[in-house]
Parts: C-alpha cells; sequence; structure tokens
C-alpha cells in the first residue's frame, strides 16, 4: 500500500483533514470548458444522428477538459478546471444564462444562496458559445410547442417539468458491480457482440447500430480520460521530491491506466473505478441525483481480500473511503435561480446506501457499513447522502450507532429507510423477486434496482395546494386572475363538504393528467434531442435492445416528480369542514375574503387575524386526529393510484416494467418554492410562505409530540411510495447523546417502521444555534442541516428556506 501518513485510531488523519480543508475554502466557479469542447464537436456533426453527435462530443470533451490531480489526492478525477467549479450545458436552455450573468434576478455571485463566481473573459466566452444554441436548446422548444393551458398552469405553479428540461435527466444508479468485475472494455465488447448480431436489412436495426457504435465511443472516451489521468500521475511523479507522495502517484498512475477499462482487483482499484464512473454519468449530462447503489455490498469483496492479504489495514481503508467522499462533494452543478430555488445548498443528491437485506432475508451489515457511517462521522460534509436501510433484523447496536452519528455529523446523517416497507412499494410496480433485496435509494429518498432502472424520478411536479386554492375560486388563478381549468362553485357557493371535494376531485385528476401529458412532451424532446449512449450502456438491457434510456433501454421505469403540499391541503380541508360545515363558525364567504385579504382585513367581524386563529386550531395533520389525516391519506391514495394504473409512461410497451408512473413525495424545497406561488390557505398559512414539506406535518401544526406525527403519518397508504416520502422531525440537541435519549429514538424509529412508514430523518441543531447563525453567520460557516432528502450547510441557504427550517416543530424525547 502506498499511503504512508501515520493514521491515528479514530480521528481523521492529517491527509483529510486538509484535503476537507481545502474543499470548504474553495469558492465555486462557472468554467467554460465543457461547454466549449462540447460546442465545437456539435458543429462539426451537424446532420448526424444524434446519440452519435453526443457520444463523440463526449470523447472530445474528456479528451480535451483540464485533467489535475491535487496535493494528498488518492481519489482523482475532475468535473472541470478547477475543485468545485462547474461545467455549463448550452444545449438544454441559455435564457437564464444570460439574464443571470446580467443580474437578472440577480449576479451569480450576488444570490441569496449557490453563489458561483466567474471572469469577464468566462463570461464573454459563454455568451459567444451561446450564440451557436439559440434556437436549438431542449427548453426553449419545449416550452413552444405546449399549449396555452399548459404553460398557463406551469407559470401558475400548478405543474411544471422545469427540473428535467433545462437540464438533463438524473437519478440512475449504473451497473457499478459488472464494472469493478470486468471493466468498461467489457461493456464495449458486450456492445461489439451485439452490434455483430444485427442485419440491417431487418427494420430498427440501423438505429440500433448507430447507438452501439455511441456506446463504444462513449466508453472509449472514459477510458481514455482515465488514460489521461494515469499519464499526468507520471509527470507529477517525475517532478515529485516526496518519496511517499511519488509513490502515491505511480500507485495512481497505475490504477487509472488499469480501472476502469478493466476489473478492478485492489479496494484502491475498486474505488478509484467508482469514482471515475460517477464522474463522466455527471459529465456526459448534467442530471443529478446519479447515485452509488450499496456501497458496502458491491465493495466489500474488494476489502475483505485486501485486508486477509494484508495489503491494507481498516485505517487505510476508512482513509480512501473519505477521500472518496470529499471527491464527490466537488460535483457540482449551475442551475437557474428558479431551478436553484427548488434544490438549494448546491444540491446533487448523490445517494450512498449501506445495511439493508440479504437475498435470503438476512441482516447485510458488514465492516464495511460501519466505516462508511465513521466516515460519515468523522467528515461531517453533504455529500454523499449517506442512508442506511434498516429491517426487522438490523440489529440494535447498528442503529445506536447510526443515531450516535446523526448526533455528531449534524446534517441529519444516515437518514433512515425502511426496507420492508420500500420493498413492499416495488412488489406492487412488479418487480422481480429476485431484484427487491438488491433495492438501493437514489437521489434524495428514492427506491430503484441498480442497474436496471432507467430514472428513479423524473416528471413534472405537483402543488396540490395550489390546486386546492384552485378549488376554492373555481379554478380561477387569484394571483394572476387567469382562468385555468374550471370547476363549478367557489368557496363561497359551496353547499356542503361534499360539492367541495368533489370539485377537488375534479381540478386533482385534471392536473395529475397534465403532469403526466408534460412529461410525454418533454421525453420527445430529450429523445430527439438528447440522448445519451454511455450512461445508458451502463443500465441493463440497453445495449441488447440497441436503446437508450429514454427510449426503454431499462429493464424497470416508473416515472414521477415531488408532489407537494399534500398536507397543507388536508389540513385545509380539514379547517373548512370543522369551521364551515359542521361548527358553522365562519362561511365559506367569510373564510374566502380573508384568504384573498391574507387575514389582513381588520374591518370585518371576526377579523381576518381571528379567522386565522380559528383556522390554527382547527384539526391538523400529525396528531394522530382522523378529522385531517382521512384527507391526506385520501389525496396521497389517490395520486398513487391513478399514477400506478391509470396513467403509462412513454416507455410503456417497449420492454420495461410497469412502465407506469409512481407518487413521490420528495419535495426538496419546493415546499418553499412552490409555496411562493399559493396565497393564503384555510389551514392558517400566510400567503407565499412554504406549504409542508414531503409527509412532514405543516410547521407547528404539532401538538400531539412526536408520537402523534408517527401515527399520523402511520396511515399513508405507503405501498405507494417507491419514490419515497420524507419525514423530517428536529430533536433537541441532547436528546442522541445519552444512551436512554437513543433508545427512545430507537422506539420511535422501530415503531414508525412496524407501521410501514418508509422514512424518517433527524435534525438536531437547537432554535437557538440556528438564530445566533442568522445573526453572526462567519462563526457558523460548517453548521450543517436536514433540508429535505439532503444535507446542506445552513448558513448559505436562503432566508424563507432557513425560516422553514427553524421553525420546524423541535422535540425533546
Amino acid at each position: 500500500m502506498a499511503m504512508k501518513e501515520a493514521i491515528k485510531e479514530g480521528m481523521m488523519s492529517e491527509r483529510i483533514a486538509r484535503l476537507r480543508k481545502r474543499f470548504s475554502d474553495t469558492v465555486p466557479e462557472i468554467c467554460p470548458e465543457r461547454a466549449r469542447y462540447f460546442t465545437e464537436s456539435m458543429k462539426r456533426t451537424e446532420g448526424e444522428p444524434i446519440v452519435l453527435r453526443r457520444a463523440k462530443a463526449f470523447y472530445e470533451v474528456l479528451d480535451k477538459m483540464t485533467v489535475f490531480v491535487a496535493d494528498d489526492e488518492l481519489i482523482i478525477g475532475n468535473q472541470a478546471s478547477k475543485p468545485r467549479a462547474v461545467p455549463v450545458y448550452p444545449e438544454y436552455s441559455y435564457e437564464w444564462l444570460i439574464e443571470e450573468f446580467n443580474g437578472k434576478p440577480y449576479h451569480f455571485y450576488e444570490r441569496p444562496a449557490d453563489k458561483f463566481y466567474y471572469t469577464e473573459a468566462v463570461k464573454n466566452e459563454i455568451f459567444e458559445i451561446i450564440d451557436y444554441w439559440k434556437g436549438k436548446t431542449l427548453f426553449e422548444n419545449l416550452r413552444r410547442y405546449l399549449p396555452e393551458e399548459y404553460r398557463n398552469a406551469w407559470d401558475a405553479g400548478v405543474t411544471d417539468t422545469t427540473w428535467v428540461s433545462i437540464c438533463g435527466f438524473g437519478n440512475i444508479i449504473p451497473d457499478y458491480r459488472w464494472v469493478l468485475e470486468e471493466g468498461l472494455n467489457g461493456v464495449i465488447r458486450k456492445a461489439k457482440e451485439e452490434l455483430g448480431k444485427l442485419n440491417l436489412a431487418e427494420p430498427g436495426a440501423v438505429k440500433k447500430k448507430w447507438f452501439l457504435e455511441a456506446v463504444i465511443i462513449g466508453n472509449e472516451a472514459v477510458i481514455n480520460f482515465a488514460n489521461r489521468l494515469s499519464k499526468h500521475c507520471l509527470e507529477l511523479a517525475e517532478k515529485e521530491n516526496n518519496p511517499t507522495r511519488k509513490e502515491e502517484l505511480l500507485e495512481m498512475a497505475r490504477i487509472s491506466r488499469k480501472v476502469p477499462a478493466e476489473g478492478a482487483t485492489t479496494f484502491w482499484e475498486a474505488l478509484q473505478s467508482v469514482w471515475i464512473i460517477l464522474l463522466t454519468v455527471h459529465l456526459e449530462s448534467n442530471g443529478h441525483a446519479i447515485s452509488l447503489g450499496r456501497f458496502d455490498q458491491y465493495l466489500y469483496p474488494y476489502y475483505r481480500s485486501d485486508i486477509e492479504a494484508g495489503r491494507l489495514t481498516e485505517a487505510e481503508a476508512l482513509e480512501l473511503i473519505e477521500a472518496f467522499y470529499i471527491k464527490t462533494n466537488e460535483l457540482n452543478k449551475i442551475r437557474s435561480w428558479a431551478d436553484t430555488s427548488v434544490f438549494t445548498g448546491y444540491h446533487m443528491a448523490i445517494n450512498l446506501t449501506i445495511g439493508g437485506l440479504t437475498p435470503e432475508g438476512k441482516d447485510a451489515t458488514n465492516e464495511l457499513t460501519h466505516l462508511s457511517l465513521e466516515a460519515c462521522r468523522e467528515l461531517r460534509l453533504p455529500t454523499p447522502s449517506v442512508s442506511l436501510q434498516v429491517s426487522k433484523v438490523t440489529t440494535d447496536e447498528l442503529l445506536d450507532k447510526a443515531l450516535q452519528v446523526i448526533q455528531e455529523h449534524g446534517g441529519g446523517q444516515p437518514a433512515l429507510y425502511n426496507a420492508e416497507a420500500f420493498i413492499e412499494a416495488l412488489k406492487v410496480l412488479g418487480i422481480r423477486e429476485e431484484d427487491l433485496y438488491n433495492y438501493a435509494q437514489d437521489g434524495c429518498i428514492e427506491a430503484t434496482i441498480p442497474g436496471k432502472w432507467d430514472f428513479a424520478a423524473k416528471g413534472a411536479w405537483l402543488n396540490v395546494a395550489k390546486i386546492l386554492e384552485l378549488t376554492l375560486y373555481g379554478g380561477k388563478d387569484p394571483l394572476t386572475g387567469k382562468q385555468l381549468y374550471k370547476t363549478e362553485g367557489t368557496l363561497e357557493t359551496f353547499g356542503s363538504m361534499e360539492e367541495l371535494m368533489d370539485s377537488f376531485r375534479k381540478q386533482l385528476h385534471h392536473y395529475i393528467e397534465m403532469s403526466v401529458a408534460l412529461d410525454h412532451m418533454n421525453d420527445e424532446f430529450h429523445r430527439m434531442m438528447d440522448l445519451n449512449a454511455f450512461r445508458s450502456s451502463l443500465i441493463h438491457d440497453s445495449i441488447e435492445r440497441g436503446l437508450d434510456l429514454i427510449e426503454g433501454g431499462s429493464i424497470y421505469s416508473a416515472d414521477g416528480a415531488p408532489v407537494v403540499g399534500v398536507m397543507t391541503a388536508a389540513d385545509g380541508l380539514a379547517a373548512i369542514e370543522q369551521l364551515v360545515f359542521k361548527e358553522k363558525r365562519i362561511t365559506g364567504k367569510q373564510l374566502l375574503h380573508a384568504l384573498k385579504t391574507n387575514f389582513q382585513d381588520d374591518s370585518t367581524d371576526p377579523t381576518g387575524d381571528e379567522i386565522r386563529q380559528l383556522l390554527l386550531r382547527a384539526p391538523k395533520f400529525g396528531n394522530d386526529d382522523d378529522r385531517a389525516d382521512k384527507y391526506a391519506v385520501e389525496i396521497t391514495d389517490t395520486i398513487g393510484y391513478n399514477y400506478r394504473y391509470k396513467f403509462k409512461n412513454s416507455r410503456y410497451g417497449k420492454g420495461p416494467v410497469p412502465g407506469s408512473y409512481a407518487l413521490s413525495l420528495s419535495s426538496v424545497t419546493g415546499n418553499a418554492a412552490y409555496g411562493r406561488f399559493v396565497g393564503a390557505t384555510p389551514d392558517g398559512r400566510y400567503a407565499g410562505k412554504p406549504v409542508n414539506n414531503g409527509i412532514s406535518p405543516s410547521n407547528g401544526a404539532e401538538k400531539e409530540g412526536p408520537t402523534g406525527v408517527i401515527n399520523s403519518v402511520g396511515k399513508l397508504p405507503s405501498k405507494w411510495f417507491q419514490k419515497g416520502a420524507i419525514l423530517n422531525l428536529r430533536l433537541a440537541s441532547g436528546v442522541l447523546k445519552t444512551e436512554e435519549g437513543r433508545k427512545r429514538a430507537m422506539g420511535l424509529v422501530r415503531t414508525l417502521f412496524d407501521k410501514m412508514g418508509v422514512h424518517i430523518q433527524f435534525n438536531v441543531v437547537d432554535t437557538e444555534v440556528l438564530l445566533d447563525a442568522m445573526k453572526h453567520p462567519d462563526e457558523y460557516q460548517d453548521l450543517l442541516v436536514r433540508v429535505a432528502g439532503y444535507s446542506a450547510y445552513f448558513v448559505p441557504l436562503d432566508e424563507d428556506l432557513k425560516w422553514d427550517i427553524i421553525t420546524r416543530s423541535l422535540f425533546d424525547l
């Protein structure tokens, strides 16, 4: 083993401390290299099939972009010309780049969150590159061909597909195990075998030929990139005076010549191979949530072999894992400010799964499970998003350790997932029995089958709180005055709760259908303009079928984007039923006026604020109160059932199973972003404020403690939750510091999971600390919090999101 620096038991090594500090001290910049080389290639290949054009451009980017190896690095390979710098993808969209370079709504370096820096020369070069793409991008063409009704609903914040039309698709887990066993040369051999079987006289064979040729080009591009890194290590080694570092550089040169071209033999080789695949899939298109799968399972044979052969110590393995973790934090993405407001915190959603079950239903925990947790504890970084699958056979000892790590990490990692509940949700989608136990978390929270599923999350967002608001106004958007989908009646005229619910159900079904149609339209443009053969080649059965993922190459496929504001809507419906129709404390007319005036009209009797106080005291989800919970159950059941059985995705009938949709209640920071589109709501929420996050109760609604929350959540139909359902819980900072506190928290987790709840995550930062960080941000640059399905540094978040986190209920078990 080349690593010689002393590693003390239970302490971060000096090397890792330096690497971590360097990352923390580096400001994100905008890099033009990828846009430059990609665009130059695309200009030369006009008229060729898009799959070949993009493969050739991918090769050119990896062949010409800057490569570097920083001091102390053990895992190597870079996304852009500097650490944390972001590449630009003008082929998807450019309008927001022009606007934000010109300061609308902010200059990139003046944003309230997720700032990026650049030189005037970089700005000018990107403007020159953009000129070629005007009229050619995916986003502008999608928007151009949308029906007016769809554009109006999009602009009103009811349903939109911005996140997967201004950029590429993500949310995949490549087959890392296959790459570790056979290398990319194995992928190339398979593509060549399929090419040899083609009869070009058969229908569709020519298109398959183009795809398979693109697969070969893409995989050769990555091998060439690794060879460039190897050559660079040799060049650095020639100049290196430190004999220890020289040995490391020579070893990294050897490793990069070998992997990912060939299979891995050692643990170091395996980690480097996984990193290059993760990095280059990100580089091919700028989708996020490209994740790592069951990290402790597919890497374990290499770890065990090295340990038994004496090539590796546990401390050296931990240092390698930590070096790997730090590299994942360098991956970055620049989004429009509108999109950033949904994914705030330099969010990449790179999920890493540990624990879970074996195919025999036994506990899959091994030494790497513990080392992965230890790396999470020591580093205290946002990425990767470590996810522990907990089952009935998971030991209390492991769960106790995980709770200790959550306390020390501070940012809610590891998040805890119910293995049995997700397996049941996957069964509903028709996943084969032999694949169920190998599922992994992807992105924020979704369950997927590594190497066999196309996009674990993809589609048009659905804002249920907005849909309720439209129902109350007869389909007219009170913020814009535009008449959208019209239904009979308004809150002023509804004669009964049944009439209101009939109208709400019609509105809900209409926008569910529209969200599916939007997704189909977006898919068509991706098929025309955005085929990516490299990532597709790492998902079965794309090579055998000769199809890109968006064309139907995968074994499994079920689309679905986040649904936001379900509990806000449920609480609103419960308040209307209780106060207007049952107790008759206020009329529908009075309530509608209070909503229109944001509870600010003091001239009415009762006043706007008095009405709001009544609403705040009405039944709320999160208190084990069926008066509110029943509406949350109905809404989730309606959307889940319709997505699964009533609608088909664009790959239906082309090979993937089931070819449907699935419900996602992972709202990322969309609860704040989409809340800005929603006026005052009948749960007492002010206009423009965040709606509830995931399946968490609305902030401040929980009056019966964590038990009330668990009991309400346990009523939800989790069989529809393949794409996850985020439950945030804030604990006082002292709870997990004691054995007794951890036992109580463990009991809470076990109770939730016995009720088939799919997920829970804990924030452990006290309100006083968060408020002080608002006042003295320079003193809290390293403060981590759990935002949604991911962790982020608190200080760079925008104000609305900070307050959303602060106002979550704090529990002292």
